[in-house]
């Protein structure tokens, strides 16, 4: 018997105590690591599924994520899955794969990401014989990442302070006569640039590619009055604290200043800006096939209404619509009232130019 062939028996053995719960995915995964065998090991031939792993962006998600999802499909699978929030970001499902030692079956992270980690060779295709693709719009059933839920890009501002006029989209965001005082915007730049040539009068059919320039200069005369935001919980304090009059915050935030303040706080879906979250699914990812299923079951109207509920994040199949109160409606950007003038995001543009843009974006505003 060879080193390999002693260290294949090794791995089943780890397998079935994965099977039958001794120890847990990442210890096995440790395991068989430690055994130089990650990086070829068919895990599907080794034991029956047992858990699935996927990885979002933490906070309130990971609980939402684990009753909207993983409950149902562990009630009609039997497979446990476990959420975790750590956080995933490219590079680290970069070090995952290279490594071999890849513990994520899904990944929570946008349409963009999912090109950039294909162009890397670092995810697979999604499989549509198992993912109903017909449940989703065809833009949002990309060759290796399916939307699981979109939120938008809102103008949000504080009524009390335009003494009750609305804004009737981002022309007004740059008006200072009609609505003096200081404005907000996310130093990360997707779906930032987008609103500024809207307001600069582009149409929403050739915003794409990004004029940066035209932007830019659009941008500059207002930078000394903008405050740029890094996280949500900051774009919902700088109108706690008065700093601003209105900012370009996520659909979530400003729903929950809404409530927090009385009404006091308010947004307009005039020019949203819709964007779309994807799994992907990382190169040897140890639940194999079986992770589709999972994915499949996210599609699901009744899980996206639980997730829309407990945290707002939009559905992405839109039969779930179908599924929501008059309340409900208001507060969703994929409403038919509410979608109107709205833009979707552009995740292949992205794709190509993020990382520079970014720098470029982030050069400009620290001027």
């Amino acid at each position: 018997m060879t080193t390999r062939h002693f260290a294949w028996d090794s791995a089943q053995i780890a397998a079935q105590r994965l099977g039958r719960g001794e120890i847990d995915r990442r210890s096995f995964m440790l395991a068989i690591g430690a055994l130089g065998l990650t990086a070829s090991l068919p895990m599907d031939s080794l034991a029956a599924v047992s858990e699935i792993v996927v990885c979002c962006w933490g906070g309130t998600a990971v609980a939402a994520f684990s009753k909207a999802y993983g409950e149902p499909f562990t009630r009609t699978s039997g497979i446990k899955v476990v959420v975790e929030g750590s956080g995933p970001a490219v590079g680290a499902i970069r070090a995952m794969v290279e490594s071999g030692h890849v513990t994520w079956d899904a990944t929570d992270g946008g349409m963009a990401d999912s090109l950039v980690l294909a162009k890397n060779g670092l995810v697979q295709p999604i499989d549509y014989s198992i993912v109903d693709r017909s449940r989703l719009p065809a833009n949002l059933a990309g060759q290796f990442g399916v939307s699981n839920y979109v939120f938008a890009d809102v103008l949000t501002y504080d009524a009390q302070k335009t003494r009750g006029i609305v804004p009737s989209g981002w022309s007004d965001f740059f008006d200072q006569k009609k609505f003096p005082g200081k404005r907000s915007l996310c130093k990360w730049v997707q779906g930032q640039l987008e609103c500024v040539l809207l307001a600069d009068g582009v149409a929403p059919a050739n915003l794409y590619p990004l004029d940066v320039d035209r932007a830019f200069k659009k941008l500059k005369p207002m930078l000394d009055d903008i405050i740029f935001w890094d996280g949500g919980a900051q774009s919902q304090q700088l109108f706690r604290e008065g700093e601003v009059v209105m900012g370009n915050l996520w659909h979530t935030r400003a729903n929950l200043l809404n409530k927090e303040s009385a009404g006091r706080f308010k947004w307009t879906w005039s020019q949203n800006i819709l964007v779309a979250s994807a799994w992907s699914v990382p190169k040897g990812n140890p639940a194999g096939k079986k992770v589709f299923e999972f994915i499949n079951s996210t599609l699901d109207p009744a899980g996206q209404l639980v997730l829309f509920r407990a945290m707002g994040s939009a559905p992405s199949n839109p039969k779930t619509l179908e599924l929501m109160t008059q309340a409900d409606e208001a507060m969703n950007p994929t409403s038919k009232a509410n979608a109107v003038s709205q833009v979707l995001l552009n995740p292949a543009y992205y794709a190509e130019h993020a990382s520079d843009l970014q720098d470029k974006y982030l050069d400009f505003i620290s001027r």
